[in-house]
């Protein structure tokens, strides 16, 4: 058994080196690749459509039109497409507001569908119907464009095949709380060394959902907007990609947006990120490796790409090892050629290490002291991830076996450096057997830590206290946001 177990262990390890190595080569990329896009100069402006998808915003909504309204762009060139689903006072607010702006001769739309069929990739269809843009540029409802984003982006579209054009996301809560620090620990490395990196090195990138801009003849093209997956924009990337068309990613361009503020919320959003990712991964792998005009690199990288979410399976599969393998290893003589595995183990977390300080430390204002830092939120992130990797790894396993879910959205507050006390709109979260089983894993944690310290493995103190905190953090914010008043 103790035999079975450590190869069980060696696999796991040997997959998260494979996963580490191929983020770092996205970091080396990054660093060492500098890629200047050809811009094009418009002798006249095309016509670009603006859709700001929104269900129960009411917090946002009128914040997200006051700064749309703005845009620098030719009036008679503009469209903004407000797509309302809300079922909430989001209705009266947005409604009101449109109809304010349409007085000021704006050309601003309000639609709203007679069922919410298809969510998020439902209602862009849906706009799409009656779009006059040759251009469609995307924003969430927490996100505040630029006065200047549509003149920045526009000159990506270098040529015909140039599809979507991404900008970069930055946080005006960013330092709200510790939870939002965390949060852009991983955002920055996805917007930085991920994005960059691979699209530096000629792989695929995804379009994020919001803040950016597609062709409207690549959505065409690629089959529309399509909800069988909960991230609608990484599958329609994806089959573009596969289908010829090229996406810019504009780093410089920046595009603040609001980060989830309670951990319920957070744990939301990427419970759809995961899971959907595993549905594109499904769909999309097989096209991916049958297509014709992918390089071997694209194919490789793209496929990591898709599968980035069951990093949270080699992450449970750790934890729920830590016991078993201490145990087994205390069997072992000293000097057994397992425990050269561990240094492997460390290796993996040394590269990604390394990948996330590329992510972050660039974009520090002040650089030494984010290099002091980060050390310690990286802890913070790894914990926090860990407190939600039986609840992530539900949904990717939900993604890979094909079980449908509705599309949650994650809420937001208009929250940047101030409390509020009217949280309990959208705050108040279910209570379901999956605490329980978060629960017995924080209890399996404290277990181990108990018995490590016997062994006096220091190591296995360490691991299982970490994955002590994450649980008991997240067992604590789902009973605190369940008894709040919504």
């Amino acid at each position: 058994m103790e035999i079975a177990i450590l190869i069980i262990y060696i696999i796991i390890c040997v997959v998260l080196l494979i996963y580490s190595a191929v983020e770092f080569s996205l970091l080396l990329n990054y660093i060492f690749r500098r890629q200047k896009h050809a811009k094009r100069e418009w002798k006249e402006l095309p016509v670009v459509t603006i859709q700001l998808p929104m269900y129960n915003e009411s917090f946002v909504v009128d914040r997200l039109l006051d700064q749309v309204v703005k845009m620098n762009y030719p009036m008679d060139k503009l469209e903004i497409q407000v797509l309302d689903d809300s079922t909430d006072d989001t209705v009266e607010k947005a409604r009101s507001k449109v109809e304010f702006y349409q007085s000021k001769g704006i050309d601003i739309q309000y639609i709203r569908r007679a069922e919410r069929e298809g969510f998020k990739a439902g209602a862009l269809d849906y706009g799409l119907n009656t779009a006059k843009g040759e251009f469609i540029a995307i924003f969430d409802a927490d996100f505040l464009p630029s006065e200047n984003f549509l003149l920045d982006a526009m000159p990506y579209f270098s040529h015909e095949k140039v599809g979507v054009v991404q900008s970069r996301w930055t946080y005006v809560n960013e330092n709200f709380s510790l939870l939002t620090r965390l949060q852009t620990v991983m955002l920055n490395t996805h917007f930085s060394v991920e994005h960059a990196g691979r699209n530096r090195s000629g792989a695929y990138i995804n379009f994020n959902g919001t803040a950016g801009i597609w062709r409207r003849s690549c959505i065409d093209d690629a089959g529309g907007w399509m909800a069988d997956t909960l991230t609608e924009d990484l599958d329609l990337s994806f089959r573009a990609q596969t289908r010829g068309w090229e996406f810019k990613y504009a780093m410089e361009i920046e595009s603040p947006s609001e980060l989830p503020i309670t951990f319920p919320g957070y744990k939301t959003q990427q419970f759809r990120w995961a899971k959907g990712a595993a549905e594109c991964a499904k769909k999309n792998i097989p096209g991916l490796l049958k297509s014709k005009g992918s390089s071997t690199w694209a194919k490789l990288v793209g496929c990591f790409h898709l599968l980035n979410s069951s990093v949270f399976l080699i992450v449970l599969g750790f934890i729920l090892l830590s016991f078993p393998v201490t145990y087994s290893l205390s069997q072992l003589p000293p000097d057994a050629w397992v425990f050269n595995v561990i240094g492997v183990f460390l290796l993996s977390n040394v590269l990604l290490l390394s990948v996330f300080i590329g992510g972050n430390i660039g974009h520090a204002e002040n650089k030494l002291i984010a290099i002091l830092t980060f050390p310690f939120v990286f802890i913070g992130f790894l914990i926090i991830n860990m407190g939600v990797s039986l609840y992530m790894s539900l949904g990717v396993l939900e993604g890979y076996l094909g079980k449908k879910s509705e599309f949650v959205r994650t809420p937001k507050f208009n929250v940047v450096g101030k409390k509020r006390d009217d949280l309990g709109k959208y705050t108040r979260v279910k209570i379901t057997p999956l605490l329980v089983m978060e629960t017995l894993l924080l209890g399996y944690g404290i277990f181990q830590i108990i018995y490590a310290y016997s062994l006096g493995d220091v190591f296995a103190m360490v691991f299982a206290s970490m994955f002590v905190i994450g649980f008991g953090y997240n067992v604590g914010s789902t009973l605190y946001y369940s008894s709040k008043s919504g």
